[in-house]
């Protein structure tokens, strides 16, 4: 009897045990039945947020391109102004000194470069040929060169300083290949070669220095002076860019210098012109082209001129 009752209550402190974890099941499933969900306010917190991350990391990338495309354009417009202005320096370094009949092989304003150069002739002209083959046209080995900025009379553009004048082309060159021989080949159409070298370039500018002052003109070989020798200058200076140059109005190309010896004026730096100076080592080391300058003005001045 006694053992009956022992296991009767084994029994039923089991059940307890049982009912109590039960209950601790059914109040643990039910408050969490009961458990509030989110609100509108929550929600649009919660939208805010994510839409203020997502504007700040497109706006960083936007940013990120814009740069990178800014420092690649930046990057190409210099080395295209570098290679245009490298290309001019070259030729100007293989300017004549002198030639006879020609004169000197430079000359030009702040806006236009002639280049008296020596050119080597075609290599099919040294080949061998039938006595009955048609002859290639001569080429001289002598060849004038220029470079100007070229403009669209027919159409008007504004200018960032506010003037208004012809549309900018860009930048040209003009090559006569057979100089001062245009009678005997006129019906040949290579002989002038015209080419809008780089219609980005807006803006060139040329000064010549004579081994004291940089001046805007040289044009030595248009008096006596510039035939009696070496009259090339020292070192000219080239400067290219994008930035729109206005055309000279007719009073600027009509205008003469009282005195070509004054000193020209350097411009403020642009970052968008580049410039580069290139000595001729071909020029007189007595600086003979400033004693012929000065000549020349002495001349004028007794003259009246």
């Amino acid at each position: 009897m006694k053992r009956r009752n022992v296991e009767t209550r084994g029994w039923s402190g089991t059940v307890r045990r049982v009912e109590s974890l039960a209950r601790r099941q059914c109040h643990s499933v039910g408050s969490g039945t009961v458990r509030r969900g989110v609100t509108l306010v929550e929600l649009l917190l919660a939208l805010g947020l994510i839409t203020m991350v997502s504007a700040m990391m497109f706006l960083f990338y936007d940013t990120t391109l814009q740069s990178r495309e800014h420092g690649t354009r930046v990057m190409l417009e210099s080395h295209l102004a570098r290679a245009i202005a490298e290309k001019i320096a070259e030729e100007v370094r293989s300017a004549n000194g002198f030639v006879k009949d020609i004169g000197p092989g430079i000359s030009g304003d702040d806006r236009l470069i002639s280049i008296q150069t020596v050119a080597i002739p075609d290599r099919e002209l040294m080949l061998r040929r039938s006595i009955r083959d048609t002859p290639l046209p001569a080429q001289s080995d002598i060849r004038q060169v220029q470079y100007y900025l070229a403009y669209d009379d027919e159409e008007t553009h504004t200018y960032a300083d506010g003037t208004e004048g012809s549309v900018p082309l860009g930048l040209v060159r003009r090559e006569i290949k057979t100089l001062y021989q245009t009678a005997t080949f006129e019906s040949d159409t290579d002989a002038v070669d015209l080419d809008l070298l780089a219609p980005e370039m807006k803006y060139i500018r040329f000064r010549y220095f004579d081994g004291v002052d940089f001046v805007d003109k040289w044009d030595i070989a248009d008096d006596v002076e510039g035939t009696m020798g070496n009259s090339l200058p020292q070192a000219v200076e080239i400067t290219v860019g994008y930035k729109e140059l206005p055309p000279k109005e007719e009073e600027d190309l009509d205008f003469e210098e009282d005195d070509d010896l004054t000193p020209s004026i350097p411009e403020d730096y642009d970052p968008r012109t580049y410039t580069v100076v290139v000595r001729l080592p071909q020029a007189d080391p007595f600086l003979g082209s400033r004693l012929m300058r000065a000549s020349r003005r002495s001349r004028q001045l007794g003259s009246g001129e």
